[in-house]
């Protein structure tokens, strides 16, 4: 067990900063030198996260603007693994964190990070057994309507999956793709009784879904509805602005080119942006490039993709968590930061 550190690269010095804090402690972290030239970076990132059992988010406003460490801190916080937020940019304050680490525990002294990770590794490695029984025993515990509504939502997501593709896949294919989206409706489904827990605040589970052709995406609502998720629809900017003037949710969507311009989704962003800053947006357009994501996450997406699975997965691991879901927060030490 390890610590995974998430960072902006342009941070090297800070990040050198927290590892001599752990060696010095003799904690153990997964060094970014270990990735492999030529080998996928995503799966190289998603094997170390799952190898750790603790994530180190150094914030900088660097970091917070990087879609890739709002990937890493989404996978820690979907795992239900626990983050430790170090404030390595003095001017920062709580609300501008992202807003899954809103509210759990910061600290401003390396020196005070290092020992609460070496705390909650040996902690992790003695009840990790515990928590797998604790993690699969919440399944016999759905009722058969949820079951069905995931099963229905398996199919759904493994549809989108189909269309995604774009091509005819054998049976193989086809099942291999339902076990996958079983799977990942279940974690969705998690993710979404942790918004509701502990929480009467119904817009913790809605979404507002902005696209001016909505058929085009049933199957991922309904993937997603059996999650437990709710939407409101809207066709344009103006509708969706409407609407969020009265109403709150937990994460928007919306396409990228429609009827009042190429663009659209970037206008509606910017609009939302001036009112909101911390309500997740998603972009689900037809190009989910490099270029594209960079270009969304400077505008203030916190996404952007054209795969329905990986959509599905940033809008769960982004939904805001109940109260008592909460880690203690150091915050009160006002004094020692």
């Amino acid at each position: 067990m390890s610590v995974f550190i998430s960072h902006s690269f342009e941070n090297l010095p800070e990040f050198e900063n927290v590892t001599d804090a752990l060696d010095l402690r003799s904690v153990p972290f997964w060094n970014p030198a270990e990735i492999r030239p030529g080998a996928s970076l995503r799966e190289q990132l998603r094997a170390a996260v799952e190898r750790c059992g603790l994530c180190i988010f150094i914030a900088t406003r660097k970091s917070i603007g990087s879609s890739w460490c709002g990937a890493e801190l989404g996978a820690f916080w979907g795992a239900g693994k626990p983050i430790i937020v170090y404030l390595a940019e003095a001017s920062l304050t709580d609300d501008e964190l992202p807003q899954i680490v809103q509210g759990d525990v910061w600290e401003r002294r390396i020196s005070k990070i290092a020992e609460r990770a070496k705390e909650i590794l040996a902690q992790s490695t003695s009840d990790g057994s515990a928590g797998q029984v604790k993690r699969s025993s919440s399944v016999t515990q759905l009722t058969v309507e949820q079951l069905e509504k995931m099963i229905a939502g398996a199919v759904s997501l493994a549809a989108a999956t189909a269309k995604d593709k774009g091509s005819s896949s054998s049976f193989e294919e086809v099942g291999s793709a339902a076990r996958s989206a079983a799977g990942k409706v279940l974690a969705g489904f998690q993710a979404s009784e942790s918004a509701r827990n502990g929480s009467c605040d119904d817009w913790r589970n809605r979404i507002l879904w902005v696209d001016d052709r909505p058929q085009n995406n049933v199957y991922e609502r309904k993937a997603m509805e059996s999650m437990g998720l709710q939407f409101t629809l809207a066709e344009s900017t103006d509708e969706a602005m409407q609407i969020l003037s009265t109403n709150r949710f937990a994460a928007i969507i919306s396409d990228m080119g429609r009827k009042e311009g190429p663009r659209e989704g970037y206008v509606l962003l910017e609009a939302v942006r001036m009112e909101d800053k911390t309500t997740p947006f998603f972009i689900y357009a037809g190009s989910g490039s490099p270029q594209n994501r960079r270009e969304a996450a400077l505008r203030g997406a916190q996404g952007c993709t054209n795969f329905a699975e990986e959509l599905i997965e940033m809008v769960t691991r982004s939904l805001p968590r109940g109260p008592d879901l909460r880690g203690p927060s150091s915050n009160e030490d006002e004094a020692g930061h």
